[in-house]
């Protein structure tokens, strides 16, 4: 017996190899930015993608200035920014999706909620060129809001209606573009590139359309238009809407639902609508059927539904053409074993293995968890091997359905199935962002987890929110009148986990950071480095600025080099970080820059691991967004935490040496505070000046607020201006929802 486990044990992983092998990788929104290729002449003319409302909507949710914004369209009359968008899309057949984007590749119109008039008067940047004076004549006759757009419109009907023209840039073939050759594959690409003639350009735009427009929600996916209240299951990219409850209920299970707003929905084709419940059983012309999922089956005769023990009463009449969209599967005879929705056999001499027997065909399950996922409803008998032997077994088990949230018992990682394949959600921004409920998951071994396949991350470009200029929710006070007088250079104040920027000063403008750079470095060694691992102080980690006193060739466990580097800012051991992880510098600053890239943290660049030199640049928008990502680790999450922490390393002679260093922040020591430090992180050089990021919580509201600031110059006082922001933001009860 123990032999022929093992068998059944090595036929079941080759099975799981198969399955990896036959199912293609799934079809998903282009997750890494190709220069010839950067939108679809389907996408760019889909004129239809939003309607009137949805346009208005989506500005609304934004934050974004041009939601109450009226103008003179290109004729003259008088229109809000929505129905000059609108129409434009419609009149030149255009999709106003393009015309959103563009605005805030431009002008960052769609998030900014105060821009200048120079910003609205030349809101596409169409007649705008690097040497273009805009006082001359041929320039200003596109000035305007509303010529902007209708411009931008414009122009690209005129292009695919002039194609052969010199100066438009063709299909498939060779151009320079910043002295990279491209070659073009869709004209709707070759025109951005005519409009644009510039690769970052391109990929700012190519960023914002995914960020906000590509097909994030796997297969299996339930949304719920919080518009419409209209239920739809993601399918092969395309959106299927379910006619009543009774009919999603019978295919899938109501808690995943995931309520987003139409303009997401948007995104996704319309399918043929799903208004049969599942094993429904179907008359037309053609026969009787049985629906199975996104199958039908025909019984061989009305003998054999009468024998199979439905009920007459409960056929239902259909055309022909109501059966279009359905697979065929097998025939339903009287000689089914097992019903036809099939039944659970346990194979009590095989250690409880379960099999689902369906058409006369066992099929292996991943795990016994698949059980209580897809097939809590369906009955199990008890077998023994004996009775199985003469049944024909599939080759590939079944996993869990698609959109079910799976994650390993103990670990951090998050998975949506999809396609047979786990797709990892890349954080926990993403997977509250994108509406998850914890509620849902369901916890696997990790011999299970190993066994399915990986499929592409799914990851969350959170850097286009709209930045506030002002406090939301107190009438009485506005953050101009508290700040008026403030000298520092940059600050923001962000709601968490939301991420929502509820103000802001010079947010975008890239200035040195100091040692918050050690959050990338944190990061990069915890998702490189085996934290329980030790390494050995070398001379080579020698630095200037704060460093702690440690002899040459004592070791350290890495997890306490963590620990003490964000806990005491450490110049030395962020160095000994990069060794931990097995890398050199100059390859973990690449990595660091790569992570960057993917994050959209665009307008970040790191030059060394420290925050030394001055060349660590960010923007206090990306650093919120780097911050969440940070917190989103546990482990670097509780060392921002730390006031203060003690650890033992062993030097040359086995001996255990003890090192206690504490926090630099002195916030955490200052009393009467309204408001409790959860995580924070200092940085302070002469060319950057004191820098702070702290996850705060309210004591009054139990709110929590990501406070930042940048560049203060008085160093005797650096904690005493971000005090005050969060002294303020704490004792308000703010509310996005209050504008």
């Amino acid at each position: 017996m123990k032999n022929k486990v093992k068998q059944m044990t090595s036929f079941f992983a080759l099975a799981i190899f198969s399955v990896a092998s036959f199912f293609p990788l799934v079809a998903n929104a282009q997750t890494e930015f190709n220069p010839h290729f950067i939108l679809s002449d389907a996408e760019m003319q889909d004129s239809q993608s939003l309607d009137r409302a949805t346009v208005q909507t989506f500005l609304e949710n934004k934050g974004s200035y041009l939601s109450s914004y009226s103008t003179s369209d290109a004729e003259g009359q008088s229109k809000t920014a929505t129905d000059i968008i609108y129409d434009a899309a419609q009149k030149y057949q255009i999709n106003p999706k393009f015309l959103l984007v563009t605005l805030q590749k431009e002008q960052s119109l769609i998030t900014d909620d105060k821009p200048t008039q120079k910003q609205l008067d030349w809101a596409t940047g169409y007649g705008v060129c690097d040497s273009c004076s805009m006082s001359n004549p041929s320039v200003v006759k596109h000035k305007g809001f509303g010529k902007q757009v209708d411009s931008a419109a414009g122009i690209i009907r005129w292009y695919y209606e002039n194609t052969q023209s010199a100066f438009v840039k063709k299909i498939g073939a060779a151009i320079k573009i910043d002295k990279q050759e491209v070659v073009p594959q869709s004209w709707a690409t070759a025109f951005l590139y005519t409009y644009t003639p510039h690769l970052h350009g391109n990929l700012n735009f190519w960023n914002i359309w995914n960020a906000w427009f590509s097909q994030v929600y796997p297969d299996g996916s339930l949304l719920k238009s919080e518009t419409t209240g209209d239920v739809w299951m993601i399918k092969d990219g395309k959106r299927k809407k379910f006619k009543s409850m009774a009919t999603l209920a019978s295919r899938a299970n109501p808690e995943l639902i995931i309520t987003v707003d139409e303009t997401e929905l948007s995104n996704y084709e319309i399918g043929k609508e799903i208004s049969l419940p599942n094993y429904s059983i179907l008359k037309s012309s053609s026969g009787l059927y049985l629906t199975d999922y996104d199958t039908i089956r025909r019984f061989a005769s009305e003998e054999t539904v009468k024998k199979l023990g439905y009920n007459p009463q409960e056929i239902i009449d259909v055309s022909d053409a109501d059966l279009d969209g359905y697979e065929k599967g097998p025939i339903i005879s009287v000689d089914t074993t097992a019903p036809p929705q099939g039944i659970l056999y346990k194979i009590s001499d095989l250690n409880d293995t379960v099999y689902l027997f369906k058409d006369n065909i066992l099929y292996p399950l991943l795990s016994d968890d698949v059980i209580s996922v897809n097939f809590k409803n369906l009955r199990t008998e008890i077998h023994k091997l004996k009775d199985i032997k003469n049944f024909q077994t599939a080759i590939f088990p079944i996993m869990f359905n698609d959109g079910v949230l799976i994650q390993q018992k103990d670990s951090n990682k998050i998975y949506v199935m999809e396609k047979n394949k786990k797709r990892r959600i890349a954080d926990e921004e993403t997977f509250t962002a994108m509406g998850y409920k914890k509620s849902n998951l369901v916890t696997i071994r990790l011999t299970t987890l190993l066994n399915i396949p990986e499929g592409e991350t799914i990851y969350l470009n959170a850097s286009l929110v709209s930045s506030k200029n002002k406090f939301l929710g107190d009438n009485e006070t506005s953050v101009e009148d508290v700040y008026k007088k403030t000298k520092l250079p940059s600050y923001l104040v962000a709601e968490y986990p939301s991420g929502r920027i509820l103000s802001g000063k010079n947010i975008d403008e890239p200035r040195s950071i100091a040692s918050l750079t050690k959050l990338l470095t944190a990061y990069e060694m915890v998702e490189n480095a085996k934290l329980e691992k030790t390494t050995a102080y070398d001379k080579k980690f020698a630095s200037e600025g704060k460093t702690l006193a440690l002899k040459i060739g004592e070791k350290v466990k890495n997890s306490d080099t963590l620990n003490a580097m964000l806990v005491n800012s450490a110049n030395n051991l962020a160095r000994m970080s990069v060794a931990a992880s097995g890398s050199s510098e100059k390859e973990f600053i690449k990595l660091i820059n790569a992570r960057l890239k993917n994050w959209g943290a665009d307008n970040t660049k790191i030059t060394d691991v420290t925050g030394l030199d001055e060349k660590n640049k960010s923007t206090a928008r990306d650093l919120l967004k780097i911050f969440t990502k940070a917190l989103g680790n546990k482990n670097i999450k509780d060392a921002l935490g730390k006031t203060n922490f003690v650890f033992y390393g062993i030097n040359k002679q086995n001996k255990k040496v003890k090192h206690s260093v504490a926090s630099t922040n002195q916030l955490i020591n200052k009393s009467g505070r309204n408001y409790r430090i959860i995580a924070s992180k200092t940085g302070y050089t002469d060319e950057a000046g004191s820098c702070l990021i702290m996850l705060i919580e309210s004591r009054k509201t139990k709110k929590q607020f990501i406070v930042l600031t940048l560049g203060d110059a008085n160093y005797a006082k650096r904690f005493d201006e971000v005090n005050k922001i969060a002294q303020w933001v704490s004792s308000n009860d703010i509310s996005i929802a209050s504008k």
